[in-house]
């Protein structure tokens, strides 16, 4: 009797170290599904949610509250393309490189060659590798630049056709900083581009004043409907600090509220990615990441930089 209980207590414990193996080998499993690792220095993202309504910030929200907020958005994954590239960045650490989600409804003229493609591409320096890949699949790309010294009109091997002016929010032949700057429905317009669906829309841009003209795109898209026009959006966001300053800290803000429009009319993050490249080659580090920089954003200078790539849902008729 005494042996049967013994046993029937071995076989007991058997049972229960067989139901945590399996449940550990279970929480592993979704771990990794739920992590979303696009690149060499990409940043890990929870995996793709559902519907959501988000509230948004306000000068109410204290500047702790609002990194937390905008820090945790950028990193949910809103969709899971199936289907995607990683394109151009020089050679050295990928900088400048940007995602390219190749499914169907988001990049037509995979399925159909013949289809019409046209990407706009503000912000590229000397830079113009992303570009000329996409060009080499055969898109219509135009590459804006109001601070090089290439000529206006310029035209690459690769069919890039390189503009000598900015993105803003008012249309400007020469604004404070000697640069000529165009909204993009005045671009639309100037280049034969109206009622055309852009394909591609990319910003990395950077302004005076440590920020960037990112925020001022997005203003343009929830304001006048150009966020129809649009099939994908990626653009590298500038958030500097110290947050305790209410210029950075209304910038965090606005940049989450506008974030948080755009998926409201059906745009989903589908890759994020820490720009800390520079960072890691300055420190010798390869390790370095964009958490370590986060405690230093309230009273600290450090400066977020995150490369942001979303679809849009619901593209629809462009009006203009």
């Amino acid at each position: 009797m005494v042996r049967m209980l013994i046993n029937k207590e071995r076989l007991f414990q058997v049972l229960f170290l067989a139901v945590i193996i399996l449940l550990g080998i279970t929480f592993t499993c979704n771990r990794e599904v739920s992590t979303y690792e696009r690149n060499e220095g990409a940043s890990s993202q929870r995996a793709p949610s559902n519907n959501f309504q988000f509230k948004k910030l306000t000068k109410r929200d204290s500047a702790e509250e609002s990194l937390e907020t905008i820090w945790n958005y950028v990193y949910q994954r809103q969709y899971n393309c199936k289907d995607h590239e990683y394109l151009g960045g020089r050679p050295l650490d990928r900088d400048g490189a940007y995602d390219l989600c190749l499914e169907d409804k988001f990049w037509p003229i995979k399925k159909n060659p013949d289809s019409k493609c046209t990407m706009y591409s503000f912000g590229v320096g000397n830079d113009f590798t992303f570009d000329d890949e996409i060009a080499n699949k055969g898109c219509d790309v135009h590459s804006f630049d109001p601070t090089t010294k290439l000529k206006d009109g310029f035209k690459r091997d690769s069919g890039v056709v390189f503009h000598l002016l900015g993105v803003s929010n008012e249309d400007n032949d020469k604004d404070s900083n000697g640069w000529k700057m165009r909204t993009i429905r005045t671009i639309k317009k100037e280049l034969g581009h109206s009622y055309r669906i852009i394909d591609y829309l990319k910003v990395d841009t950077d302004a005076p004043d440590g920020g960037g003209f990112e925020d001022m795109v997005m203003e343009e898209m929830l304001e006048t409907g150009l966020y129809k026009c649009i099939r994908q959006f990626a653009m590298e966001i500038h958030m500097p600090g110290p947050l305790t300053n209410p210029k950075w800290l209304d910038r965090c803000q606005r940049l989450y509220n506008q974030l948080t429009s755009l998926y409201d009319v059906g745009y989903r993050i589908y890759n994020t990615t820490d720009n800390v490249r520079a960072t890691r080659i300055v420190l010798k580090d390869p390790s370095y990441s964009q958490a370590e920089a986060k405690p230093r954003m309230l009273k600290g200078g450090s400066l977020i930089l995150w490369e942001v790539a979303m679809v849009n849902l619901n593209p629809g008729k462009c009006d203009f």
